[in-house]
């Protein structure tokens, strides 16, 4: 593509490399270098900011993005390390093969082991080659408040614009706007 980007830890490192490097010859090539005035966040450090923004308010943790071949038993292997555990949860797809839908809900006996395991976890846990994302899950979520936001979703399905009945709409409005000004003149 003839260019590329460098990450220096430190700002006064990307400016002596910036006039060390100025005008320099790669491969019979002339380098520009300069620094870049995008601002720059670290995913990763913006992943973990988001993890803990959210404050501990149960002893259940969401875990997001859990590999599909590993199996509740090995969740609960994980999570059991750091105190007993209430439940495990994976939820199953609807249709086809059973597997789960990549999530999970881990409920401990107290906030405690829970707020223990969400801090040992939640920065580079890897499962078959996957970081798990932890999240602290709602309090408010009963089996009642969910059947009623399904029922809701269900019954009053979002209403859509007709853009041909629209379309058509204007189209007529026109037609009549042309046909009167052509009669007055």
């Amino acid at each position: 593509m003839g260019f590329g980007f460098v990450e220096y830890k430190k700002p006064q490192y990307a400016q002596k490399a910036v006039k060390q490097l100025q005008d320099c010859s790669v491969d019979s090539h002339q380098l520009e270098v300069k620094i870049s005035e995008r601002a720059i966040k670290s995913t990763v450090t913006t992943a973990r900011k988001k993890q803990a923004s959210k404050k501990q308010v149960n002893s259940k943790i969401l875990v997001r993005n859990i590999p599909f071949q590993a199996s509740v038993k090995e969740i609960r292997e994980l999570f059991s390390t750091f105190g007993e555990l209430k439940t495990v949860r994976l939820p199953k797809k609807m249709f086809g093969t059973g597997a789960h839908r990549g999530f999970g809900f881990v409920d401990f006996l107290t906030k405690q082991d829970a707020k223990r395991a969400f801090g040992a976890l939640c920065h580079s846990t890897h499962l078959y080659g996957r970081r798990l994302v932890l999240e602290w899950a709602d309090s408010e979520e009963t089996v009642e408040s969910l059947r009623r936001k399904t029922a809701e979703h269900f019954h009053d399905p979002p209403v859509k614009k007709q853009r041909t009945a629209v379309l058509e709409e204007i189209l007529e409005k026109l037609e009549d706007d042309e046909e009167g000004n052509g009669e007055d003149s």
